[in-house]
């Protein structure tokens, strides 16, 4: 299943590239590879990406982990990032990446806007906690793990976001994505008592 979760940044951004009623939607000669770039790197799904062909350069690596909550919304994710599965095999590579914290996704553990139809609800701020440093640990590649049936663990260097401007670094976090915590976005061990379920 896609990762587009119709933020609209392309097509905003590039109508004469990205054109949803189009097809194909996507005309690559509509605009110069340098512009297409930049209007990509808006995409916080990750779901549009490309390869430069014209010798042009790579999509840089952020210099910065950041986790932003969206109100209402998923979190949203920009930097070094290694998505692992539950047993630490590495699932993909990502510099964006949106994940889904209402806990309906029909697309887990990515977003794929179940928030909007679902009714979730909260207002993105930072709840008490939750953000950790370990000594030792500055890895400049943030780690998220699934844990099946339950939370995002995150390690290495990162800053978190609330929606209201608050923000926190740390190494370590373990974030709520059944969208039951009490405490979000940080996970509370709720997700076992509403029998939240995901790989």
């Amino acid at each position: 299943m896609g990762r587009c979760i119709h933020a609209a940044e392309c097509a905003e951004g590039l109508p004469d590239v990205f054109d949803p009623q189009r097809k194909p939607w996507i005309d690559p000669d509509g605009a110069r590879p340098d512009r297409i770039a930049v209007v990509i790197h808006r995409c916080p799904s990750g779901a549009l990406t490309y390869e430069r062909l014209d010798g042009g350069t790579e999509e840089p690596i952020p210099e910065e982990n950041v986790v932003r909550v969206d109100e209402d919304g998923p979190l949203c994710l920009t930097g070094d990032i290694e998505l692992k599965a539950p047993d630490d095999s590495l699932i993909s590579t990502e510099t964006r990446l949106t994940l889904c914290r209402c806990g309906h996704s029909n697309n887990k553990p990515f977003c794929d806007n179940s928030h909007k139809e679902a009714g979730f609800v909260d207002d993105g701020s930072l709840g008490q906690g939750g953000v950790k440093i370990s000594p030792g640990l500055s890895d400049t590649i943030m780690s998220v793990k699934l844990n099946k049936n339950g939370s995002f663990l995150l390690a290495g260097e990162f800053r978190i976001e609330g929606s209201d401007g608050e923000e926190r670094r740390g190494t370590r976090a373990v974030l709520c994505r059944c969208g039951h915590s009490n405490n979000k976005p940080f996970c509370d061990g709720t997700h076992r008592a509403v029998d939240f379920v995901s790989e």
